[in-house]
């Protein structure tokens, strides 16, 4: 009987310290979206597919500006890596999160 007891209130604990370890890890990633991004000036297309090509032959690491698809975003700032994908997408890998983006999507590139 005291075994039993002892599971239940193990388990309880468990479940509790992993809902609020969730609950902070959940709190930690969108705290970043809350923040006011400053918007940096929008580079002429030319120019971001120009640098595009060289940041994905030589792979190096760019700050990337995104901008959402639609109104009810906001815009994102992105450190990582660049890829083509198909159909004139690009795959920008950064730590754990991966966003898959066309040109008119990306308001600003640059060198890191």
């Amino acid at each position: 009987m005291f075994e039993m007891q002892m599971e239940q209130s193990l388990f309880k604990s468990t479940s509790t310290f992993l809902n609020n370890k969730l609950q902070q890890l959940l709190d930690n990633d969108f705290s970043v979206q809350k923040e006011q991004i400053k918007l940096l000036t929008p580079q002429p297309i030319k120019q971001r597919l120009s640098f595009l090509e060289r940041t994905i032959n030589s792979r190096i690491k760019v700050l990337v500006q995104l901008m959402p698809v639609n109104n009810t975003g906001y815009p994102v700032n992105v450190r990582g890596t660049v890829k083509r994908m198909r159909d004139e997408r690009y795959l920008i890998q950064s730590h754990n999160v991966s966003y898959v983006v066309d040109i008119n999507q990306i308001r600003y590139i640059a060198n890191i």
